[in-house]
């Protein structure tokens, strides 16, 4: 329920920012994830990757953007019921540049995390495991085409950065940068201009 309020409240404020000479849109697509640290390997974790955005034109090729979604994170175990479902509330502030019809996108995202939980071998939740830090720091790369006046289609990676793990190692240890465990995300999501 609280994610159908959070959708319907980001759905209406893009609509007022357009109306206000933003261009701005809505945000839909499907994520793949893993995280780092977890002896798993590979992005088996499915979710969605729900929200809106608001862009400005700095000249004629480039335009910076600021977007706020629910996404699912997390890692899954194709081989056993271990799991880890990790869901936030993320915001993403990127460039992006326009040349020879691809939309390139760099930026850093912060995301609040909304629930958190491990699940053991047997499908069970391990109350132990489930202790992730509130806030994930990273940074995305991304590229896209207009399939349309107002439609458009990204492939997305984003990761936490070396100094903001989710998660710490048990018994904390660390190695160099690798401070922790930390979210490794791919998505494919299509965005919708309310105007052009």
């Amino acid at each position: 329920m609280i994610r159908l309020h959070f959708i319907f409240i980001l759905l209406l404020t893009a609509g007022i920012l357009s109306a206000q000479n933003f261009k701005a849109g809505v945000i839909g697509g499907i994520s793949t994830s893993q995280v780092s640290g977890d002896q798993l390997g590979g992005f088996n974790k499915v979710g969605v990757k729900l929200g809106s955005f608001v862009n400005h034109p700095i000249n004629l090729a480039t335009r910076g953007e600021l977007a706020m979604y629910y996404i699912d994170k997390g890692s899954n175990d194709l081989n056993s019921n271990f799991r880890i479902d990790l869901s936030y509330i993320e915001t993403s502030w990127c460039v992006q540049k326009s040349s020879k019809g691809f939309i390139y996108e760099g930026g850093l995202l912060f995301s609040v995390l909304l629930d958190g939980k491990t699940y053991d071998i047997y499908g069970y939740e391990d109350v132990t495991k489930s202790d992730y830090y509130k806030f994930d720091i990273g940074a995305k790369l991304a590229a896209g085409i207009k399939l349309k006046p107002r439609l458009f289609m990204f492939w997305e990676i984003t990761n936490s950065l070396p100094f903001t793990p989710i998660q710490d190692h048990p018994g904390g240890a660390t190695y160099g940068l690798n401070k922790g465990k930390y979210n490794s995300i791919l998505s494919f999501s299509f965005r919708y201009l309310y105007s052009e």
